[in-house]
């Protein structure tokens, strides 16, 4: 029995009882944390803002035998532009869809929390870009061992330099192919696209939106990575689609 404290984001949660809610938190130094936060559905219990998703908080759990209970909390981001608007709602939900599907719980990860809370303070500044959708897809898949190889062939080694043709990508492998390695299973991709995957995973937050992308290069990258993920998670997350779709709206 002990008494956590640490900074966490609200992920999910779903209704316990007449009045309690149970929620997934992403914390700092715990990881991924399912706790029951007592009277969060009363109007006015000090609870309520605290269990809110993507709300970022200083909390306070008990873990006990069983599950889990939310003590007391300090709201640090309240993020509530994040929950009145359907995009932005919707892109959230997938970044917190992706890191509770693929994170254990009790297993702290530091990388993976800053990503998330990055890329939602991100999305509060500058709205919903895809380029940032890319950037998360690909850095989280890379903290977690599954970065694509993109030097050298996977299966070879040989280096992949970029020339005529196109590129081969090996979903099943985790990387680019050379000419004399290629399957009929692998993706035929463009040079240009390889080159912004590298860059995805190199650059600086502020920079990404300096890269320029094309539409055409951004369907590839996106079915590129939905197709990597959803290979290596065996998971196709469930507001991805819809998220496509809204994206794909006119403005």
């Amino acid at each position: 029995m002990a008494v956590i404290r640490t900074e966490a984001i609200a992920l999910k949660g779903k209704d316990l009882g007449e009045a309690d809610r149970l929620v997934t938190f992403f914390s700092r130094s715990s990881g991924k944390i399912r706790a029951v936060a007592n009277g969060a559905r009363r109007t006015r219990s000090n609870m309520s803002a605290l269990v809110q998703p993507f709300t970022y908080s200083h909390l306070s759990i008990y873990q006990g035998s069983s599950l889990a209970r939310v003590r007391s909390g300090e709201i640090i981001q309240g993020n509530l532009s994040l929950r009145e608007d359907l995009l932005l709602m919707t892109a959230s939900s997938y970044l917190a869809e992706m890191v509770d599907f693929l994170m254990e719980e009790d297993d702290p990860n530091e990388a993976v929390f800053a990503l998330l809370l990055n890329s939602l303070a991100i999305f509060k500044e500058r709205g919903v870009e895809r380029i940032l959708l890319r950037s998360f897809e690909i850095r989280l898949m890379s903290i977690l061992g599954y970065r694509p190889r993109l030097e050298n062939c996977v299966h070879c080694g040989a280096e992949t330099k970029p020339g005529k043709g196109s590129a081969f990508f090996s979903v099943a492998q985790g990387g680019l192919k050379c000419p004399e390695c290629v399957e009929e299973s692998d993706r035929e991709i463009s040079w240009g696209t390889c080159q912004v995957l590298g860059r995805l995973l190199g650059t600086p937050w502020r920079q990404l939106f300096n890269l320029r992308v094309d539409s055409k290069m951004q369907k590839e990258l996106e079915s590129l990575l939905a197709e990597f993920i959803e290979y290596r998670s065996e998971r196709r997350f469930k507001t991805l689609s819809f998220l496509q779709t809204l994206l794909e709206e006119p403005s």
